[in-house]
């Protein structure tokens, strides 16, 4: 009986074949919602708030495919809303500066009293993986969104477009790891968003 001996580099590459041979079918989830790092105050039930966030407008593929890990061959996929999500952001970075705002579906959900509307689209929502030299995997996600506005006093039509990208590297790709860097990019883009708005006046900070 003949045995047959491996070279080193001929058997590692038969191993990594083993391992990531299937790895068309593989799909890496994210785990988890978008999530400001700080819990923000509770942002009410609309009383008395000062601007309402509406959900913004997201046209994804219905797979919920929002990117790739080119690593292992494989989408990433997110089940969750990503419209629903950034407006969920921005309402928390509004909180954080004080300013009074509450979470509406659409504009017949909001309360009638509110003195301003916040509404978009998310134009870009994605995160890419891709391994460069032997032990460093790298993870860029940018969030693009066209944000809307009206208050009184701010010209109707009011708009801006916003992209933050976010990039880091590990010497592995993890769901977290992945969540963490799309998590990243949506939260600058929704503080942001926070920023333009308040230089728009479309919402003001208390004094």
């Amino acid at each position: 009986m003949k045995r047959i001996h491996l070279s080193l580099p001929l058997a590692a590459l038969i191993l990594w074949g083993t391992l990531y041979g299937c790895a068309p079918a593989n799909v890496l989830t994210i785990p988890r919602d978008l999530a400001r790092e700080a819990a923000p105050p509770a942002a009410g039930t609309g009383e008395g708030a000062a601007v309402a966030v509406l959900d913004f407008a997201w046209s994804g593929p219905p797979s919920g495919e929002i990117g790739r890990d080119f690593d292992l061959v494989r989408p990433i996929v997110w089940k969750g809303n990503p419209g629903k999500s950034i407006a969920d952001l921005i309402a928390g970075a509004l909180a954080e500066k004080g300013i009074a705002a509450v979470r509406a579906a659409g504009e017949a959900d909001a309360p009638p009293d509110v003195s301003a509307r916040v509404w978009g689209s998310l134009e870009e929502f994605r995160v890419n993986v891709k391994r460069v030299g032997v032990v460093k995997v790298e993870e860029e996600a940018v969030a693009t969104l066209k944000v809307q506005g009206v208050s009184p006093g701010v010209p109707e039509g009011w708009n801006t477009t916003v992209s933050s990208s976010y990039m880091d590297d590990y010497p592995y790709v993890t769901p977290f790891v992945v969540y963490d860097t799309i998590n990243a990019a949506a939260n600058a883009a929704a503080d942001e968003a926070v920023r333009r708005l308040l230089a728009a006046g479309v919402v003001s900070a208390p004094k």
